[in-house]
């Protein structure tokens, strides 16, 4: 909640986050220290739209997350009354205005779709969960061009685990089937240009981002729409690696990052009880390793048996650990371009050196 009072956030006596805005007359003169104070409700915002995410949310814990709804609630009302009386006092300031119309918006939401009054039934929340999705988005698009930073959602999406797990094992066949390294390279590299080709579209025309993004707007997270996508990040990994004309390399990458990465996240939102860093759990990396290293070894043993059974299971051991290391310090980079190439010149490296 923004408070009257000093510059830096603090925690009240029951646990809850503050802000605090000066009480002398005046605004910042520079925008970025209201972002600063803003970012606590942000990330208690993030927090609690990861507790009612689907693949989290249970019987046992709606209660808990019912009442944090309200605690939320009851902080950006007090945050927003603050930013009125602090723009009725001085000179409107043009992103002060900015950071209210989308805490406003926020606020809005909630009066549509949340019952201070009552307990938020699960179906509840999953309607407000959907319609505060984008706002969170927006709040974060706007702190990001203050520097100030909060993390990106990745919402449960079945429909896009199941297109990472398909992709993976296209990908893993088409490789296989390639006649040469030379191929490997030539369609890597279409898909490289094809991809950031539409970036580019994506920010030359906003129409044609609103089209194409509600193509893909059912496997999309909601920073898609407004970052370089995912797929990008895939295909430009899938070029980075092809350069090392290994396909054994590549193959091993694309079925870690195919099967691994909603594997881990699966776990991780269910079970994961031990947390490590940015969100992640140590029962979803351990997953990772597991998993990729599980999937990996039987298909690539199948594919490439010249290799050396033994030398095949340290490479895909490798990769698993390398993949599921740079999924847990994956911040600001994009994990589909981090979690293959760690993985691939992780077991690309090995392999110069046991193979």
């Amino acid at each position: 909640m923004l408070r009257a009072a000093g510059r830096s956030g603090s925690r009240d006596s029951s646990g809850e986050s503050t802000l605090r805005i000066p009480a002398s007359a005046g605004i910042y003169p520079v925008m970025s220290a209201y972002a600063l104070e803003a970012q606590p409700l942000a990330m208690d915002l993030y927090a609690l739209l990861r507790e009612m995410d689907p693949g989290r949310l249970r019987q046992d814990t709606a209660a808990a997350t019912a009442a944090h709804l309200q605690r939320f609630q009851a902080a950006l009302d007090e945050a927003l009354a603050t930013l009125e009386a602090r723009l009725k006092a001085s000179s409107p300031d043009a992103d002060l205005v900015s950071l209210r119309e989308r805490l406003t918006d926020i606020q809005r939401a909630m009066g549509d779709q949340f019952d201070r009054s009552a307990a938020a039934s699960r179906d509840q929340m999953a309607a407000l969960r959907t319609a505060l999705l984008p706002r969170y988005e927006a709040l974060r698009g706007f702190l990001k061009t203050e520097a100030v930073h909060v993390p990106a959602l990745r919402p449960t999406n079945y429909r896009r685990s199941l297109l990472h797990v398909c992709s993976g094992f296209v990908a893993f066949t088409v490789i296989a089937l390639l006649p040469s390294t030379a191929w490997l390279v030539g369609i890597s590299s279409v898909f490289f240009v094809y991809a950031w080709a539409m970036e580019y579209l994506r920010r030359r025309s906003p129409a044609f981002n609103d089209r194409i993004m509600s193509f893909y707007g059912p496997v999309a997270h909601p920073h898609e729409w407004h970052r370089v996508n995912s797929g990008t990040w895939y295909c430009t990994a899938l070029f980075i690696l092809a350069l090392t004309g290994s396909p054994l390399v590549c193959s091993i990458a694309v079925l870690v990052l195919g099967v691994s990465d909603p594997a881990a996240a699966f776990i991780g939102r269910r079970w994961g009880r031990t947390r490590l860093v940015n969100g992640r759990s140590l029962e979803g990396s351990v997953t990772f390793a597991v998993t990729g290293f599980l999937v990996s070894v039987p298909l690539c043993a199948l594919v490439y048996s010249t290799v050396p059974f033994g030398s095949l299971i340290a490479l895909c051991a490798i990769a698993g650990v390398s993949g599921a290391l740079a999924e847990l310090f994956s911040r600001s980079i994009d994990d589909n371009l981090t979690i293959p190439v760690a993985a691939g010149l992780s077991a690309w490296v090995a392999g110069l050196l046991i193979l």
